[in-house]
């Protein structure tokens, strides 16, 4: 029987209530929620779009949160990596406000999930030209068509058109999650790692330069708040600083993962690349697959199983059971919680959860 253990950071949406002076600013995950907080406090209201059991890649927008980002003064997103949907939309539902596409900011570090998994194999991680390739990439041509290719093989809204509502309600909730992974089985059998991978909010790093783009965004649009945010934008680099310091303890064991989404953790943690249930962008495993993680299961028995309770959990958990893994559950999307930074909180249990599968 395995072990599990919680290490759970739900996702929830949350809007906060607006003053005369706050800057009205719309996020798409709690991650970036996490990062504007923290950079502009009570200088802002935030409005998160994507919460709990909404899939980030799938996400239809709402009426109401049309209404949200029409009255924005400042939208900070992934981009479409993440949310294809979302990005494409924007533009013309936010006129007149300031985007900041999060993966088009100078100096992100951004990997594709192939060059991901053939740095873990040959540990080019620790490669500074290979580290020096991406950190400067600035979604160049090969970049667009290796984006694009994955936007186009993984892009549902049509599927999901009629569910735009789901989060509302439990019971569909679970039917349009029964729908989603019949369409991934019919449609995607097997792992497809094209494209960027979006999950980039968990480098550190690109929190940095983000919380810099952010600040200097806000501060144009108002700039009688500019020492405030200078302020916060230094109490959150220390804190970032300190989070790094503290990834840098972890000693690594070989683990396996139930969502592929922690590429640029390992590359901050400077660990190895997972055994993974499903790919990164949660699609449901073929049996070659399955049979391709159980032999690897077999030749290298990991020390835990990180699971994301939002993604394939029945799958993950029965694999652990099988081969008596512990488990631990972690959501890297992280959860909102006000008065409190989430980005922080989010980064803090990823070291938690790995510092308790290495021990």
């Amino acid at each position: 029987m395995n072990k599990t253990i919680s290490v759970l950071f739900a996702t929830t949406i949350f809007t906060a209530p607006v003053s005369a002076d706050q800057l009205r600013v719309v996020v798409d995950i709690p991650p970036v929620h996490g990062i504007v907080d923290g950079v502009l406090g009570s200088n802002a209201s935030i409005t998160t779009l994507i919460g709990s059991g909404i899939d980030p890649h799938n996400y239809t927008m709402k009426p109401s949160q049309a209404a949200a980002v029409s009255e924005a003064d400042l939208i900070v997103l992934i981009g479409e990596a993440l949310t294809p949907s979302l990005a494409k939309k924007l533009p013309s539902l936010a006129s007149n406000a300031k985007i900041i596409e999060l993966a088009e900011v100078p100096n992100v570090h951004l990997i594709a999930y192939e060059d991901a998994h053939d740095a873990h194999e040959d540990d080019a991680h620790h490669d500074d030209e290979h580290h020096d390739d991406h950190k400067d990439h600035n979604h160049d041509a090969d970049h667009d068509d290796q984006t694009h290719k994955g936007h186009e093989e993984h892009d549902h809204d049509e599927h999901h058109g009629d569910h735009k509502d789901h989060d509302d309600h439990a019971d569909e909730k679970e039917q349009n999650e029964h729908e989603h992974d019949e369409h991934h089985d019919d449609e995607h059998d097997g792992h497809d790692h094209s494209g960027v991978d979006p999950h980039m909010w968990l480098d550190i790093d690109n929190a940095d330069a983000w919380a810099h783009a952010i600040a200097k965004s806000a501060s144009e649009l108002s700039p009688d708040l500019t020492s405030d945010i200078n302020a916060k934008l230094a109490a959150f680099e220390q804190a970032l600083i300190g989070l790094k310091s503290e990834m840098q303890t972890l000693t690594a064991k070989p683990y396996s993962v139930s969502h592929d989404a922690f590429g640029y953790l390992e590359e901050s943690f400077g660990i190895d690349h997972p055994q993974a249930v499903t790919n990164g962008m949660g699609l449901r495993p073929s049996p070659s697959d399955m049979a391709n993680l159980r032999a690897q299961i077999e030749a290298t028995p990991p020390a835990c199983m990180i699971i994301d309770p939002n993604d394939h959990t029945a799958l993950a958990y029965a694999l652990a059971e099988e081969y008596s893994i512990k488990t631990l559950e972690f959501s890297q999307l992280g959860e909102i919680v006000e008065g409190q930074n989430a980005y922080l909180d989010l980064m803090s249990g990823a070291v938690a959860a790995f510092k308790t599968c290495f021990q």
